[in-house]
């Protein structure tokens, strides 16, 4: 019976992919892992058919960036084009480009990502949101290819970039008790998206550290991520008459239609904590407010970084780190 090219790969400690690079010489395999598959191939009398040499000679220079489902929320949020921004800088520096993927429904979206791993349009992939549950992962892990999250997975194992979520929020709400603050609500987005629930679990910390009772009453979740639903949500908010006396809110957009409805309605504006793609945007800063300036540009730079990492050198073990953290700022009216 022939040897197969997972035989190798198996025998090798390598992934299927990496073996079809050092068939074709590729420039991205080290020296040293082009050795040792080699050495295994004579090992095991491998001989490669001309067809999959041919097709592992192509490297398509680009990386594929998977975007969440189209939507205004998505085409309004800064935080995509700013993290963007510092994915295809840093993509320039290694002379490939960027495939955006995108879809208004599912299974647009999976048939995009089966395209270019199938169709071998591009060399990885980098998603730009973490999701439990997500079809489009899933798939690209069964296939054994090269991807980063910017985000924190569900599972451990999926290579990715993040900000420090929970300490991060706990900072920040820290941040409006020390200045006051003895009842803050925590106003989140869809608790299928991993930030916004590792984000309550740190404004839940930031209570208990300052002895602060918590209750369910001061969550409020899945509220659409852009500006109408946060002015929707304020609206609603002070016809319950809930008793707060600040906020603290996953999503610079929710945070701008609530304070827009405050201005609007003239009513006294509670202080608000949110979170934003870069520090240069103050579109939201006002007497009373803070946020985190999350750094996005950075995160996109850092994922590329990770990524040609793994599409280098295809052992996990020899990489600095497969889920790295970036930075995050606390920004006051005073900094």
């Amino acid at each position: 019976m022939a040897v197969t090219i997972k035989q190798v790969a198996a025998k090798a400690g390598v992934a299927t992919s990496t073996v079809s690079r050092v068939i074709a010489d590729h420039p991205a395999i080290s020296e040293k892992t082009k050795e040792k598959v080699r050495r295994v191939m004579d090992e095991l009398h491998y001989i490669p058919n001309t067809s999959a040499q041919s097709l592992a000679r192509s490297h398509a220079e680009a990386i594929g960036i998977i975007l969440p489902e189209a939507s205004d929320t998505f085409y309004q949020n800064p935080f995509f084009p700013t993290v963007l921004r510092g994915i295809n800088d840093a993509i320039t520096q290694h002379d490939d480009t960027m495939i955006l993927s995108s879809g208004t429904t599912t299974d647009e979206r999976l048939a995009n990502i089966k395209k270019m791993i199938l169709g071998h349009q591009v060399d990885g992939l980098i998603f730009l949101y973490a999701k439990t549950n997500d079809p489009l992962l899933d798939f690209a892990r069964s296939q054994d290819f090269p991807l980063v999250v910017i985000g924190t997975p569900d599972d451990p194992t999926i290579p990715n970039i993040d900000n420090d979520n929970r300490r991060m929020t706990c900072v920040l709400t820290e941040h409006l008790i020390q200045a006051g603050s003895r009842q803050p609500l925590y106003i989140g987005g869809d608790r299928h998206q991993q930030f916004v629930m590792q984000r309550l679990e740190g404004f839940k910390d930031a209570l208990s550290k300052n002895q602060l009772a918590y209750s369910s009453s001061q969550v409020h979740l899945d509220t659409p991520f852009d500006a109408r639903a946060g002015y929707q949500l304020a609206d609603t908010l002070a016809d319950q008459q809930l008793s707060f006396d600040a906020l603290v809110v996953s999503d610079q957009l929710i945070a701008r239609g609530m304070r827009t409805y405050y201005l609007k309605a003239q009513l006294p504006l509670p202080p608000i904590a949110t979170f934003k793609a870069y520090q240069s945007d103050h579109t939201l800063i006002g007497p009373n407010e803070c946020y985190i300036d999350l750094d996005s540009q950075e995160l996109g730079r850092k994922s590329v970084a990770l990524l040609f990492d793994m599409i280098q050198n295809d052992n996990a073990t020899t990489i600095d780190s497969l889920h790295r953290l970036i930075p995050a700022t606390l920004i006051t009216p005073t900094n």
